[in-house]
Formats: structure tokens, C-alpha cells, sequence
């Protein structure tokens, strides 16, 4: 699906809303609020430093909180795709945006979350929308919107684990014996922006979901922090950094 913020906004409001969201109330947020075009574009200046981003975001026909998926702070969800030289990073882009039909100052959940894959490098639209990558980072932006944000535990430990359920066409060698794939949440690394900086007390944290191969995700699960600092540590300091190549070694081997 095609367009800017304002194709994408249009018509969104929630069921029941409507009649609320014509007769404003002071201080309730409105998908008008001109905060949702500039954190549109503030995400977008961002990414922009990293590679070209696609003018086409991928969205959906219907919201997907309409179907049993977790709420976002509006009723769109959508992920963008930006190309770096030599790869392609998808994106989530609203997660942060404002709560509507709330008085929240706060910019949604705190933060956007992304998966480099450098073998969808030059990938056209069809392709990313039916990837495994697409599928994972998809079922990690409902995790955030499920949990009500990361941010607790990215303040408690830095970089956390997760196993998330495998996708259909996620290449067998990745899987755990429990049918799952492992991630490393919000390893960084040098020369990439973790924040966007939206107003001087307004910031928005950037965080990727990097896969483990399952010896690596054995090894996270039973060592903690340790051993989650060990992995994205080898992970960086191989050059993979924070990217999830589909046929790379393992890090224990």
C-alpha cells in the first residue's frame, strides 16, 4: 500500500469514536494534531541518514487491531523499508505516534522496531511483504503494542532475549527443537542512530530484533545477561553487528 501520513490516516478513527472525535474536547488528541505529520517525518529524516526509503510503506486494507491484533496508538500500522548499501531494513512506523482520542503526551509506545536483512537487499514490494523477515518483525511490533512498550526492559538489561513463534517459510535451520526462533532485542551498534530526537524531551528509541541460530539461543537461555552480552558482542565484532543474515555461522562455532 502507497502514500504519506495523511493517505494513511484518513478514516481511521476507532468504532464508537466518531461522534467524540467531531466535538473535540479540549486537550483530547485528534488525528488532525499536527504532532502525527511531524513524527512521520522526523522517523523518516532519520532513516533517511542509513539508505533510501521506499516512498511505498506496507500497510493493510483493514487494521489488523480489528481482526484480534493488539491496539497501536491509532488504528495505523504500518512498516517501512529503507535500503542501505547492500541491504534493506524493515521498520515499524507508529508504534510512537501519539495515543488518539486520549490526552497523553507522550509519543505512543516509545519506540519503533526494526530487522536488517542483507539478503533482501534490492527486494521489491511483493517480495518483503511475503518474507519471514517481514513475518518476525511484524510479530514483534504486536509483542511491543501487546506488552505496552519495551522500555522496561531495555532500562533493566540493556539487550533481552525473546523466542518468537517460527514463520511459515523461515528456513528449518534456524528453528529451535521448541518450533521458535531466537532474538537478541536492541543490539546496537556504532554509527547508527538508537534515537530519534523528535522535541528537546521528546525521543523515540530505534531497536532491532537480531535471530539466533538455536546453539546461540540454548546458550542465551541458559546464561542470562552474561551470555546475551557475549552473543551480541561476537555478533558486532564479526561485522554482523545487529543485521540477520539468513546463512550466517554461528557465533559458537
Amino acid at each position: 500500500m502507497s502514500g504519506g501520513l495523511g493517505a494513511l490516516l484518513g478514516g481511521l478513527f476507532r468504532p464508537g469514536k466518531a461522534q467524540a472525535s467531531e466535538q473535540a474536547q479540549p486537550g483530547i488528541i485528534t488525528l488532525d494534531d499536527p504532532r502525527y505529520e511531524r513524527f512521520f517525518a522526523a522517523r523518516a529524516q532519520v532513516w533517511s541518514t542509513i539508505g533510501t526509503v521506499d516512498d511505498d510503506v506496507i500497510a493493510y486494507l483493514i487494521s489488523p487491531e480489528f481482526q484480534g491484533a493488539p491496539a497501536w496508538p491509532t488504528n495505523r500500522q504500518a512498516f517501512r523499508t529503507v535500503r542501505p548499501a547492500g541491504s534493506l531494513i524493515i521498520v515499524s512506523d507508529g508504534l510512537s505516534d501519539l495515543f488518539v482520542d486520549t490526552d497523553s503526551q507522550e509519543p505512543g509506545f516509545g519506540c519503533e522496531v526494526f530487522i536488517e536483512c542483507p539478503d533482501l537487499a534490492g527486494a521489491q514490494f511483493a517480495d518483503i511483504r511475503s518474507s519471514w523477515q517481514f513475518d518476525l518483525i511484524e510479530t514483534l511490533a504486536r509483542n511491543v503494542a501487546h506488552l505496552g512498550g519495551i522500555q522496561a526492559p531495555i532500562r533493566q538489561h540493556g539487550i533481552f532475549s525473546m523466542e518468537l513463534p517460527a514463520p511459515a517459510t523461515m528456513p528449518a535451520h534456524w528453528l529451535t527443537q521448541r518450533g521458535t526462533v531466537g532474538a537478541l532485542i536492541n543490539v546496537t551498534v556504532p554509527g547508527r542512530p538508537s534515537y530519534i530526537e523528535i522535541d528537546q524531551d521528546v525521543e523515540i528509541r530505534l531497536v532491532a530484533l537480531t535471530i539466533l541460530l538455536p546453539d546461540e539461543t540454548e546458550y542465551v537461555v541458559a546464561g542470562g545477561a552474561e551470555r546475551r552480552a557475549d552473543i551480541a558482542q561476537r555478533l558486532v565484532s564479526s561485522g554482523t553487528g545487529l543485521a540477520s543474515p539468513a546463512n550466517r555461522r554461528s557465533m559458537l562455532a
